[in-house]
């Protein structure tokens, strides 16, 4: 269970988040979760039932922490008076050059014309501007690897399972145990992003 409530959660949101279209699908997907955990605590008897509704509590839970990361991203493209404060300007410069470096063509259905957008990252690619540019903690800190292993878990969603990312019987992937942790970084992630980046 994660350790703050719908409503603590929703507000730390609140703080940081710069899309407010992509902060109320994050609501509506805490709201899931929450909705999962109920189910969960209130119809799942035995190890094996649990794991079913922890599939899908990990699943949303890391959507939750893709979606976040990736409307930083956004806000470090376009922010001006709200682009985060802490950040020096050098490095500011910089993370606006790598940004706009990748922009996309995009073509709104109502609009002529083309706009630059930024791009639809990955969830390893935008870890990977975050640790280059030292966002959340630096470089050599263990919380990019666990937030990489957060995406093989997710990931493991693909029953075919290519990569081999984790047990080959799917039944023992969705431990609570690994659960435990993701909750963590959901929290660690709310947590940071409120402490860090809060919009002036």
């Amino acid at each position: 269970m994660l350790s703050l409530d719908q409503k603590e959660i929703e507000a730390k949101l609140d703080t940081f988040n710069w899309n407010f279209k992509v902060g109320d699908n994050i609501k509506h997907n805490i709201e899931e979760v929450f909705f999962l955990y109920k189910i969960k605590e209130e119809n799942c008897s035995y190890t094996r039932e649990k794991q079913f509704i922890n599939k899908h509590i990990s699943i949303t839970l890391v959507a939750i922490i893709e979606g976040i990361l990736h409307d930083f991203v956004v806000r470090l493209s376009e922010a001006t008076n709200h682009f985060p404060l802490i950040i020096d300007d050098k490095k500011k410069k910089d993370i606006k050059k790598y940004i706009s470096e990748q922009k996309v063509p995009f073509k709104y259905k109502k609009l002529e014309g083309r706009i630059l957008r930024v791009k639809n990252y990955s969830f390893a690619q935008i870890l990977k501007l975050l640790q280059n540019f030292e966002l959340l903690e630096s470089k050599n800190s263990p919380i990019y690897n666990t937030l990489e292993a957060a995406t093989h878990f997710r990931n493991r969603i693909h029953i075919y399972n290519w990569f081999n990312n984790f047990e080959t019987d799917e039944r023992d992937v969705f431990t609570d145990k690994r659960l435990e942790v993701l909750e963590w970084l959901v929290i660690y992630i709310l947590t940071t992003m409120e402490a860090k980046y809060s919009r002036p």
